[in-house]
């Protein structure tokens, strides 16, 4: 199904997420004038067998134009990820690789899909455009007509709207297993911000009953169901026709996280109002005390045991943050029946306990948690941090015992190994020791005051930013959704910012033909700024910078693999080879730069040099695990047979 096509969409999940993916894969398609297609999962016996066939919503012209219909997910290996690589390219660029038959897919399920030289304006008014030819079944069509009358005669101006997302996440397996504090907002927040407005709330929910416990008889909020027939609708029907309604409200009180409601903000105008965190500050406070209060004191007050898991993750970080987090382990600890049916509550009391000084407990909650079969895999990490910070068995990714720094640096590339709070902390920690995993990094001293910040969580100590570890290193953030991380938070300015006058007048000499003095601290941030500029797709200023320092100060490692790098963006692979194998030269035991160059040689199908610089890295630092979770990868992406870069305009010479 992906042969033909210069971009193919595809998601798993709900409708709201298939949408705002396939309304991108019809703008960029569109706007580059090349094929794409968006693959409709379609699975009876799957997890939503209401959208086995989107023909039972979607008049049947509109699929055929711009559909197909899959049974199993497509293979996608071959394919760059579209909205990991956009942020760092212009729409030039993008349709340069296009045309030399690079092929991409797309997986955005909340975001508009746009490359650095596009507006916000101007991609969402592509996408709307997009939006307006969705087509209706005729069946569809009608009903949506009869529930736009019923609102209007209920009066009060335009409605505002609220997501109350609980189904599966409540009770349905696996994905009640795990904590969506980013999809799922307490009843609290909710009742908010109905009070600080006027006017008809229409609430939409995936569980109806849910609507009743938060609503408290409450006259001005409507339940959608009283708008549908919802007899006569499919769920699928159901979901779509309350997408409809929903973007022709004026505001949406929605979790942060939503693909529901932002596909309704893209398909109209209604403005999303992320909750909690759009609240007033004050608002905050005392509704996450109400509900920490709720949570330790009232436990039978929620609509269910899986309203009370999921509105654990809020109570946790606000108890973590004004001193609590005692009374909430002291309340849950003793609760085995909660803890094992929701197994990532043992992540939140370890991480808890562990920020509470009680080492030995977080160590057995995060033991305990580990051992539950249910848990998933996106809450395991945590557990292993605060195994990894307390010195408990398995604290490395697989348990192997390979040490602090070992397991500190295969949490840092692994995927989402390193959310939490642990990390930056830790990783602050490392870098001012001079542990080995700071000199492995390469990082400058120099830089750990300007990118140090107060611990938020904490409220003492410093935390070390991660990005300004993987900016030097990012081939190894292999993950799309880090990747996106790394160029979206922060962005180019504010990476930028602590060197930006500096930055703005060694340009302006070096443009003029110029030859500043350099000392050893200059080498340091200038470095680490051509890193940024070049992740950020500005290649000609990173090289303009970077061969300054190598004329001036040579013979440093790091300056000639940022030079590799910039190379290798450019897709000039010769010229990046010359400039890894020179800094290979000067620092043949680094295990990083030994993985790196492993990982280029893949990219070149060359299988030889790759194992040849793996076996020399886990020669170099036998106990470190993230050689190993490399190589897995690169085993992975040589069998799909990735393609080398091709060659670039992008000058590199050295």
């Amino acid at each position: 199904m992906t042969q033909g096509q210069a971009i193919v969409g595809f998601r798993q999940d709900r409708i709201g997420a298939r949408l705002i993916c396939m309304l991108n894969v019809m703008r960029l398609s569109r706007k580059f004038g090349v094929p794409g297609r968006y693959l409709w999962l379609s699975q009876p016996d799957g997890p939503y067998p209401e959208l086995v066939d989107p023909r039972d919503f979607l008049a049947s012209e509109f699929v055929a134009a711009h559909i197909d219909i899959v049974a199993h997910a497509p293979e996608r290996s071959g394919l760059r990820n579209l909205p990991a690589a956009a942020p760092g390219m212009n729409g030039a660029g993008f349709a340069r690789t296009l045309a030399e038959g690079q092929r991409y897919e797309c997986d955005a399920m909340s975001e508009i899909v746009r490359f650095m030289d596009e507006s916000e304006a101007e991609a969402a008014e592509g996408l709307r455009a997009a939006a307006a030819e969705l087509a209706l079944s005729p069946r569809l069509t009608r009903a949506l007509a009869r529930a736009r009358r019923i609102l209007a005669g209920v009066g009060g101006g335009q409605p505002l709207a609220i997501h109350v997302r609980r189904g599966d996440i409540l009770d349905g397996d696996p994905w009640s297993y795990s904590s969506w504090a980013s999809k799922y907002v307490p009843d609290e927040f909710f009742r908010a911000f109905v009070a600080d407005r006027e006017g008809p709330v229409i609430a939409f929910s995936d569980t109806p009953a849910a609507v009743g416990h938060l609503r408290r008889g409450d006259p001005r909020i409507l339940p959608v169901n009283e708008l549908l027939d919802h007899g006569r609708l499919s769920a699928a029907e159901r979901d779509l026709l309350e997408l409809l309604l929903m973007a022709g409200c004026a505001e949406v009180g929605a979790p942060s996280h939503s693909a529901f409601s932002r596909a309704a903000a893209m398909i109209g105008h209604c403005r999303i109002v992320a909750l909690p965190g759009a609240l007033p500050a004050d608002a905050q406070l005392e509704n996450h005390d109400a509900l920490l209060d709720r949570v330790i004191a009232q436990p039978d007050s929620f609509f269910a045991p899986g309203d009370l898991a999921q509105s654990v993750s809020y109570a946790a970080r606000y108890a973590a943050s004004c001193g609590r987090g005692t009374e909430l382990v002291d309340a849950l600890a003793g609760r085995l029946d909660l803890l094992e049916r929701f197994p990532f509550l043992y992540r939140e009391l370890a991480l808890l306990a562990w920020l509470a000084g009680r080492r030995r407990q977080a160590r057995e909650l995060a033991q305990r948690g580990l051992a539950v079969p249910s848990m998933r895999n996106r809450d395991k990490p945590q557990c292993r941090q605060v195994l990894l910070v307390t010195g408990g068995r398995g604290g490395d990714a697989d348990g192997s015992g390979g040490g602090l720094d070992a397991g500190f640096l295969d949490m840092l590339f692994a995927g989402r190994a390193a959310e939490g709070p642990i990390m930056p902390g830790l990783a602050h920690r490392l870098m001012r020791e001079g542990a080995a995993a700071g000199r492995a990094l390469g990082f400058a001293p120099e830089l750990l005051a300007v990118h140090a910040q107060p611990d938020p969580v904490r409220g003492k100590g410093r935390i070390l930013p991660l990005w300004v570890l993987r900016i030097d290193w990012s081939e190894f953030v292999r993950d799309p959704g880090p990747q996106r991380e790394m160029l979206l938070w922060p962005d180019l300015w504010r990476k930028l910012e602590p060197f930006g006058e500096r930055l703005a007048g060694i340009e302006a000499g070096l443009a003029k033909g110029g030859n500043p003095v350099l000392d050893d601290k200059d080498a340091a941030w200038l470095g680490f700024c051509a890193s940024v500029l070049r992740l950020h797709g500005r290649l000609n200023r990173a090289f303009a910078i970077l061969h300054w320092p190598d004329a001036a100060r040579p013979g440093r490692m790091l300056t000639r693999k940022r030079l590799a790098d910039a190379c290798f963006a450019a897709g000039n692979r010769k010229a990046g080879w010359r400039w890894l194998d020179a800094a290979l030269e000067t620092a043949p035991d680094q295990p990083l730069l030994r993985l790196s160059a492993a990982l280029r040689a893949v990219e070149g199908q060359d299988r030889a040099r790759a194992e040849a610089h793996l076996r020399a890295a886990e020669a170099v630092w036998p106990d470190l695990r993230l050689t190993e979770t490399l190589h897995r990868a690169l085993r992975r992406q040589m069998r799909a047979g990735a393609p080398a870069d091709a060659a670039a305009d992008v000058a590199c010479a050295g």
